[in-house]
């Protein structure tokens, strides 16, 4: 079942009893839960410790949870159990594992008037496990997980017209651009230049340029583009208002590096014939940086890329170890690397 889905049968009031939500958009997760209070509760304002009872399994065992699911509500009210941190069911290592047979046992005959949500706020389900194949036979699944461009751009288009504005197409671009296509920032920043123009019913590529300030990631994108393109003039000069904007020179390199490391390896999976959805899934990065990582990379030799990371690894290790000043090296980088031959 989609993520419109279950929210469409939570809107009828259909309400299933056992939930496991799955992935990290915090926009889709907020969705989730207003829509789960609607269905069950009825409002926010309703809400209280009896009828949402939240468990974090890093200080309850499973056992207990299951207990708490099976117990009569003093009030004879529906509740929900909303259970954090299910690591059992995630890939992760080290963690306590749990009795998942009480797990089994519970959604096979799940209390009535209960609704338990397991709040999997992690990347996927570990599908090796036995539990987590026969979980996901009888509980409802909810994908919140990162979503692609598309996907966002309907989003932000359906929020812009029920909010009673309207934003062009060039103007949309530019708004998507800014936010990097991730939709909790987008929802986030819209409600701010919505704040921002007020009545005005049109917002306008101004009114996305003064509230939208570009990410520190947006800037080293442009940075990177800069050095690779030979611009040591407009790198220089990008670089220096980063760092007048008191963004620590450290935390350039980092994403600089962190940059050229998506390039290296988008180039040396390119060369063994992965494409964009591939690589996204292996990397585990957002389908937009890989999109926008491929076009970049498809500008630039593949030695470049290679060399341009081997030397900021290098430069990395001089300055944490005390053998370059940060701002020195990272200027002499940006200078000698992007110097015309």
């Amino acid at each position: 079942m989609s993520f419109q889905q279950v929210i469409g049968a939570l809107k009828s009031r259909k309400v299933d009893p056992v939930y496991v939500m799955v992935g990290q958009e915090k926009y889709l997760q907020k969705e989730f839960e207003k829509h789960l209070i609607e269905a069950v509760i009825g409002s926010k304002e309703e809400v209280n410790d009896f009828n949402w009872v939240k468990i974090d399994l890093e200080e309850w065992t499973l056992e207990d949870a299951m207990v708490e699911a099976n117990t009569v509500s003093f009030f004879s009210e529906p509740k929900v159990i909303w259970i954090k941190n299910p690591a059992f069911l995630s890939s992760e290592r080290g963690k306590r594992e749990e009795n998942g047979q009480v797990l089994l046992d519970y959604v096979h005959s799940p209390a009535e008037g209960v609704v338990v949500v397991f709040d999997c706020n992690f990347e996927k389900l570990d599908g090796r496990k036995k539990l987590v194949k026969d979980l996901k036979k009888v509980a409802t699944l909810v994908d919140v997980g990162v979503v692609d461009e598309r996907t966002v751009t309907t989003y932000v288009k359906d929020y812009v017209r029920q909010a009673g504005y309207a934003m062009d197409r060039q103007v949309l671009q530019v708004f998507l651009e800014r936010i990097n296509y991730e939709l909790s920032k987008a929802m986030n920043e819209l409600d701010k230049i919505f704040l921002f123009v007020g009545e005005t019913d049109k917002i306008t590529k101004h009114d996305v340029e003064t509230v939208v300030v570009p990410s520190l990631d947006n800037n080293i994108f442009h940075l990177t583009d800069f050095v690779m393109t030979k611009r040591s003039d407009k790198a220089l000069a990008l670089y220096r208002a980063l760092v007048l904007e008191k963004q620590q020179p450290i935390a350039i390199l980092a994403l600089l590096l962190s940059n050229f490391r998506l390039y290296s390896q988008i180039v040396l999976l390119n060369q063994a014939g992965y494409d964009q959805g591939a690589i996204a899934q292996t990397l585990s990065v957002h389908p937009y940086r890989i999109k926008m990582g491929a076009k970049q990379v498809a500008r630039y030799a593949s030695q470049e890329i290679l060399l341009a990371y081997e030397k900021l690894v290098d430069l990395d290790y001089s300055i944490k170890s005390g053998q370059v000043e940060a701002n020195l090296g990272i200027e002499y980088f940006i200078l000698r690397f992007s110097k015309k031959v």
